[in-house]
């Protein structure tokens, strides 16, 4: 399934202007209880080589679109994910319409959290 992922860590290297364009993404946090325990996995700081190395999952295709879309997200990642107590969490993949990915201040997976997360 996809979702349209709207994400606040800047410092990533697959967001632009505060969409996710990565093809596919992965959050993780097993048995947890609140968004808080959440990470997304795929999250990788700007660089050059981070860059490079992440050319295969980018959504070329949801990039093409979205320039000539100001009215809507065309940035659709498929999410996995692990977040087993998730009420969109449907056989490992987000079933969320909407996913909101927080970490303003991430260096790395562990500062972002999914705050689409909703317990059981």
């Amino acid at each position: 399934m996809s979702g349209k992922l709207s994400c606040s860590a800047g410092k990533c290297v697959n967001n632009i202007n505060g969409l996710c364009s990565a093809n596919n993404i992965h959050v993780v946090g097993s048995e947890i209880h609140s968004s808080k325990g959440t990470e997304c996995e795929t999250f990788m700081q700007r660089g050059f080589m981070n860059a490079m190395s992440n050319f295969t999952n980018m959504n070329l295709v949801g990039e093409f679109k979205q320039i000539f879309s100001r009215d809507s997200i065309e940035m659709s990642p498929e999410i996995k994910c692990e977040a087993e107590n998730c009420v969109y969490n449907a056989d490992r993949l987000c079933s969320a319409s909407n996913v909101q990915v927080y970490g303003p201040d991430a260096r790395s997976s562990g500062g972002t959290q999914c705050e689409t997360f909703k317990e059981h």
